[in-house]
């Protein structure tokens, strides 16, 4: 009895699916996605050109007036710690901008130093305000800080005023009452460290250029009219 042979499963379209065609499909739409991945990736580097190049131009366009507020801070701390101050001079002492700081009359009235120093978060800069014959410190005024909102900016304000008027012997900060007769300086609670620092940045000022301001006045003798900026306060 002859036997009727039965075709291969899957064989002319009996209902098996080629593996082949699978991996062709799978290719096609592996195909379709990393078109659209660079599509995209070339949208995202354009738009990020487009938002550096704004970011640039909005950085020129301000920079002069960036500049013109951080001349106008520089000379407003000026006029606080050395007050009278109508004309200065610029100089350069051991690596510090000092600025000699001239009355109405042309008279010596004071010196002014911008000084920087570390922060607690980022560096401080400070103007130190010190008496003609840099015996005594005038006033202290922070321009430049990112210290912690509420706690270590508050060296910005009136807490600076604490400096007025001491001698440029060494700077102490304590915690708690002060003592005026051992030149202590009352730290802002929760914010030693900062205290610290404006100190530090003052005490560097009498210690290092302070000496060599005298050398600077005496160099500068002879000028019997002296040119400088003028300071509007």
């Amino acid at each position: 009895m002859s036997g009727r042979r039965l075709p291969a499963a899957g064989v002319e379209g009996q209902g098996r699916c080629d593996p082949g065609n699978w991996l062709f499909v799978g290719n096609i739409r592996n195909g379709d996605q990393v078109k659209k991945f660079i599509d995209e990736s070339w949208l995202v580097l354009v738009m990020g050109v487009v938002f550096a190049t704004l970011l640039a131009g909005t950085q020129t366009s301000l920079q002069a007036r960036i500049d013109e507020n951080k001349t106008r801070a520089l000379n407003e701390a000026i006029a606080a710690v050395v007050p009278g101050t109508q004309t200065t001079d610029e100089l350069i002492v051991d690596g510090n901008q000092v600025y000699k700081c001239l009355g109405t009359d042309g008279t010596l009235v004071g010196w002014a130093v911008d000084a920087s120093g570390t922060g607690f978060v980022d560096q401080i800069r400070a103007v130190v305000g010190l008496s003609p014959d840099g015996s005594q410190v005038i006033g202290v005024k922070v321009i430049e800080c990112v210290e912690t909102p509420g706690l270590g900016n508050k060296i910005e304000g009136e807490w600076a005023d604490q400096f007025a008027g001491r001698p440029v012997d060494q700077v102490t900060v304590v915690k708690g009452d002060a003592s005026a007769e051992r030149n202590e300086i009352q730290a802002i609670t929760g914010a030693t460290y900062s205290s610290q620092y404006v100190a530090d940045i003052l005490n560097d000022v009498t210690q290092r250029i302070r000496p060599k301001l005298g050398e600077v006045d005496s160099s500068d003798a002879g000028d019997s009219e002296p040119e400088g900026a003028a300071i509007d306060g």
